[in-house]
């Protein structure tokens, strides 16, 4: 009984105790284990919308529904046993000269010989021995290319190229990691309801308004959708007229809450606006009129403010430190032998970087051999021998090297394919290897460091309309929407693969603004400063068979913003 009344959060009231018997009869009556009940239980709440502590009368509903499914395994059971099999009569062709007992017989060997040739071989099964896994990670003719390739490792592009680098390593107070949000738990996905995926969307678009009416000092918000012959102010999220449909300037509708507008969608008029960049599921303000009630003429488009600062707590007694950021895949699409991070790590013993942040994907489920089936191993096993090991080694060599991973949500080795993904389970003990979460926050020797792994800058510029003779450089503009919408994932709907389970974005929400901004993209790698941020492309460590780039980044000891971060961008 104390077991049912833990499982099911059950008090010592006369209610729940009676709740509790009939559990515990169910228990006894179709033989299954508390554990077992709870999982039923859960199962039929969120398939009857009833509440997850169990009352009396949906017991008893959820006791119907435990017979019923009894008395089909045990109709299921008895038609099985029971079932006869009938033989046809076989024709009596003794006449002919034919043997009736060997029938069947004849006519297979007749087949047989007639689709088969005297001049065909048996075909020889080998048996698979531990040693055709090897088949996995043999090195194929492009690695052997990149292996010897001209040029390595060439800078391509800068960021404060004044600032020295750190140099060789000398000995000095270790490299202090802070997580500023704590990293995500692990959590249950496919459980969303539509009911409660709509409420917390709908609170988001308050959020953003309730953060644009403080900015721009707004006094109220009117509908939109009603005929005023006078000008309002209003916010929603932007979406087109079709749910398949492209954004265009003829296009552009605007989705207002429950509390302004009972989630209703008003056309928007952009003719008067000369200056806007929108993308399906922004949330903006609005100014303008709304003369006859169909159609809402904008005036001025008013953007939610950027986050607010938090102090970073720079450790200025310390030495500068030295990070290297790559994102996967880190072997080329030709084989899975990880030449290319093993030749990365190879350059990191060399440098002795403080920290590598390694992003995902790890073993990629789009790589042409994984896709395709063509792998004989294991993906765990591959992950052990091409990138565990590899990273132990490099541990070992680099006393004072810190190793960060961050997942991705086309790992097939996390058991998390969705965003946001909690950190990679422990794959590697190491007291300097440390987990991440997708997205994380972290603080490294005070330097506060936000890092997302999915490639919403692509997304977003796949989507994105834009007439904005001020705002002309578009990755600027790109990491600008991130900044302002307050979350890693400002897109809605989601992009065609992306899975975003609604119930945590408060996991993917930008609290506060960062000193570094890391976005990995398949556009080229690039740094930008926007709004006195840093954020950087590190672009992909391989691109189908080439090789792809990596950043390094050196954080300075000073309380200077503008002397803080020096970029160096290399071709791999």
């Amino acid at each position: 009984m104390s077991d049912i009344k833990q499982l099911f959060s059950l008090g010592n009231n006369t209610d729940d105790q009676e709740v509790a018997t009939e559990l515990l009869s169910l228990c006894t009556i179709y033989t299954i284990t508390p554990e077992v009940l709870r999982n039923k239980w859960e199962a039929f709440a969120l398939t009857t919308g009833c509440a997850l502590k169990p009352s009396l009368p949906y017991v008893k509903h959820l006791k119907n529904s435990l017979q019923r499914e009894f008395d089909r395994q045990l109709k299921k059971q008895k038609t099985s046993r029971g079932a006869v099999v009938t033989k046809k009569p076989r024709m009596d062709l003794s006449d002919y000269g034919i043997n009736t007992d060997t029938q069947d017989d004849s006519v297979e060997s007749f087949m047989s010989n007639m689709f088969s040739s005297s001049n065909a071989r048996p075909t020889k099964i080998m048996p698979m021995t531990p040693s055709a896994s090897l088949n996995d990670t043999q090195i194929s003719q492009v690695s052997s290319q990149f292996l010897t390739r001209k040029s390595a490792h060439v800078m391509d592009g800068q960021y404060n190229p004044h600032l020295p680098l750190r140099g060789d390593y000398i000995e000095d107070k270790p490299v202090i990691f802070n997580h500023l949000q704590d990293p995500i738990k692990p959590y249950r996905f496919m459980y969303e309801k539509t009911r409660e995926k709509a409420d917390m969307m709908d609170e988001h678009i308050d959020y953003i308004g309730s953060l644009i009416k403080e900015y721009h000092n707004i006094e109220a918000f009117a509908n939109p959708a009603r005929a005023s012959q006078e000008p309002i102010y209003a916010y929603g999220r932007i979406c087109p007229d079709a749910s398949e449909g492209r954004l265009n300037d003829q296009s552009v509708l605007l989705q207002l809450s429950r509390d302004v507008g009972m989630g209703k969608r008003v056309k928007l008029n952009l003719a008067k606006v000369s200056d806007y960049s929108l993308f399906p599921g922004q949330i903006v303000g609005v100014f303008g009129t709304n003369m006859r009630g169909d159609v809402f003429h904008v005036d001025q488009f008013l953007l939610p403010p950027m986050p607010n600062n938090i102090e970073s707590d720079v450790l200025t007694d310390r030495k500068p430190v030295e990070m290297i950021v790559a994102s996967g895949p880190y072997t080329l699409d030709d084989d899975l032998s990880y030449q290319p991070l093993e030749d990365l790590l190879k350059k990191c013993e060399q440098d002795q970087p403080n920290v590598i942040l390694l992003m995902g994907p790890f073993i990629s489920a789009n790589h042409p051999r994984v896709a395709s089936g063509k792998i004989e191993s294991l993906p765990e096993e591959v992950f052990h021998n091409q990138i565990v090991k590899r990273l132990e080694q490099f541990l070992e060599k680099s006393l004072h090297s810190h190793v960060l991973l961050m997942p991705h949500a086309d790992d097939m080795i996390h058991s998390f394919p969705l965003y946001p993904q909690p950190p990679l389970e422990n794959t590697i003990r190491h007291g300097r290897l440390h987990q991440l979460s997708n997205p994380a926050q972290i603080s490294i020797n005070g330097h506060n460091i936000s890092a997302s792994n999915i490639d919403i800058l692509f997304r977003l510029a796949k989507e994105e309309i834009s007439k904005s003779p001020e705002h002309t450089d578009r990755f600027s503009r790109l990491v600008r929407h991130v900044l302002q919408q307050h979350t890693y994932y400002p897109m809605f709907p989601h992009a065609l693969g992306d899975s975003i389970d609604a119930s945590q974005l408060v996991n993917i929400q930008v609290s506060w603004l960062p000193d570094i901004l890391i976005l990995p993209s398949q556009f080229k790698y690039f740094v930008k400063n926007v709004d006195d941020v840093v954020c950087i492309n590190p672009g992909h460590l391989c691109k189908s068979l080439a090789a792809g780039s990596y950043a390094r980044v050196v954080l300075y000891p000073t309380t200077d913003v503008n002397n803080q971060v020096r970029v160096d961008l290399f071709k791999l």
